[in-house]
């Protein structure tokens, strides 16, 4: 991947990066060598889970270069605006600090749009901007180059899940359906392509998670810390990561109420010194933003701006939108907009987040069309279908995961999905209705496809082994849908640039 990134930063001269037959030279080589990997593999009869996850990641991350070098970098972003025009959104926030040697605006926040988010996303692009430009790199080439960190971002994601899974002790076909579920969801791929914070927040996230599933198993300070360092960074990418905070916390308050129980005196100390440690390092990094503007500038603390976008506005009733689950709600496969000429705006939060997941609004429907959109959601419902039955196997039946897990993957479910039900209802706009407000309910859904894997797998009755299955083979359509879909786009797009 790195070899690929270096050679399209000395070769991005026009939108999108790939836009001749030359530029696809390196994906053809690629995709063959990991073919012939496969192939050898097969061949010697040497398949085992760790060269699966292999060649699931790779492939992954194939395709999410592949689109997105194929694609234009300004395509469907959310609140961008751009260079060399106003200063607002989060290319403005970009282009003000690469002009300002990366020191943060020193005027109210308030008075640019998108300025109230924490920097560190922000820094890490424009210092990227200046690194390049150093370098001899035209600046609108390095502009152009600011999807990198994010394709990055959502690499190292999909890589955390696998080890977040490894924590859960998932083994063979239930790991390797849950990382392909992760590995290959359409969301991830768009929001990887987003020139936003949102990416470096979710990374952070599984980070966070992954941190503690490792805490729990050795309770050692270096792993407090490296919880207390994801968070705080998370923090200063976006504030929403505070929402990871309560599951967190249900492992930290679990182990001290067990070392209560127990007697364990010196242990309940150890942990009492570790949380102190914990909040020396993450509460400077997540209050730092927010108090410097409630300080300097009287910004409230947890300060979001007010929408005021008509074409966006959703006019239908608190009740409505949460219980109407009609089905002319599915006839359009893609997320309902009237500036699209749809019939009405998607108003169902529900329905929006799974369309949202499959097919982000106008990225697919503009290059091939419905029938890949229908694949696409189709493939989605009916894997989240299975997680969701799966979800609640998992969680009613006895010994299938230590109910201090059990509360915490339902803590980050509910905290996830009241949160972005409750912003849709705050902020009755489309904008709010996005998988990007929710990307860790893909995790909780992917893990509990594993878990239930696990332990269906494990069963001997027919229903267990028709379970299995009809999950095994919507993981395995859902992987090779999404792949199908983005390679199609991808190379339709390089055609259209060369004719």
């Amino acid at each position: 991947m790195g070899i690929i990134m270096i050679y399209t930063f000395d070769h991005v001269k026009s939108n999108p990066a790939i836009h001749s037959r030359n530029e696809m030279i390196p994906f053809f080589f690629l995709t063959g060598g990991l073919f012939l990997y496969a192939a050898v593999v097969s061949l010697k009869k040497k398949w085992c889970e760790k060269r699966i996850i292999f060649a699931i990641l790779l492939l992954s991350s194939f395709v999410h270069l592949f689109y997105m070098m194929s694609s234009k970098f300004n395509i469907a972003q959310w609140d961008n605006y751009s260079f060399f025009s106003t200063g607002n959104g989060h290319m403005g926030y970009i282009e003000y600090l690469y002009n300002h040697h990366l020191i943060p605006a020193q005027f109210d926040p308030r008075e640019k749009w998108q300025y109230y988010h924490p920097p560190l996303h922000h820094l890490i692009e424009a210092f990227l901007l200046k690194l390049q430009t150093l370098c001899g790199v035209d600046l609108v080439t390095a502009i152009n180059n600011l999807q990198y960190p994010t394709l990055l971002y959502s690499m190292i994601t999909t890589t955390c899940s696998y080890f977040i899974f490894k924590e859960m002790k998932l083994k063979k076909l239930p790991v390797i359906c849950a990382t392909s579920v992760i590995a290959f969801s359409p969301a991830f791929v768009y929001v990887g392509g987003f020139i936003n914070n949102d990416m470096l927040s979710v990374m952070f996230i599984f980070l966070c998670i992954l941190c503690t599933l490792r805490w729990h198993k050795n309770p050692a300070v270096r792993n407090i810390l490296k919880i207390a360092l994801c968070f705080g960074l998370g923090m200063l990418s976006k504030m929403s990561v505070s929402l990871i905070a309560p599951p967190i916390a249900v492992i930290l308050i679990y182990a001290l109420l067990k070392s209560l129980k127990s007697k364990e005196y010196r242990t309940f100390g150890k942990y009492i010194g570790q949380m102190l440690a914990f909040l020396a390092v993450a509460a400077p990094l997540s209050l730092y933003w927010s108090l410097r503007n409630l300080i300097r500038f009287g910004v409230p603390l947890g300060y979001v701006p007010e929408s005021n976008i008509p074409a966006q506005h959703i006019p239908q009733d608190i009740i409505t939108r949460l219980f109407d689950f009609r089905p002319y709600q599915f006839m359009n496969p893609y997320f309902n907009l009237i500036e699209y000429d749809d019939n009405f705006n998607e108003y169902n939060p529900l329905i929006a987040l799974l369309k949202t997941s499959a097919s982000e609004e106008g990225m697919i429907r503009f290059a091939i069309g419905e029938t890949a959109g229908y694949a696409l959601l189709f493939s989605t419902l009916i894997t989240a279908a299975c997680a969701l039955v799966l979800m609640i196997y998992v969680m009613c039946k006895k010994n299938t995961l230590a109910p201090v897990w059990k509360v915490f993957w339902g803590v980050t479910y509910v905290t996830y999905l009241f949160s972005y039900e409750w912003f849709c209802i705050g902020y009755p706009y489309t904008c709010t209705e996005h998988i990007r407000y929710a990307m860790p309910l893909i995790l909780v859904g992917a893990a509990f496809i594993g878990l239930g894997l696990k332990h269906l797998s494990a069963g001997k009755s027919a229903l267990s082994r028709i379970v299995t299955c009809i999950t095994a083979l919507s993981a395995g359509i859902f992987s090779l849908t999404s792949i199908s879909v983005f390679i199609c786009v991808g190379v339709l797009r390089t055609v259209q640039m060369m004719l």
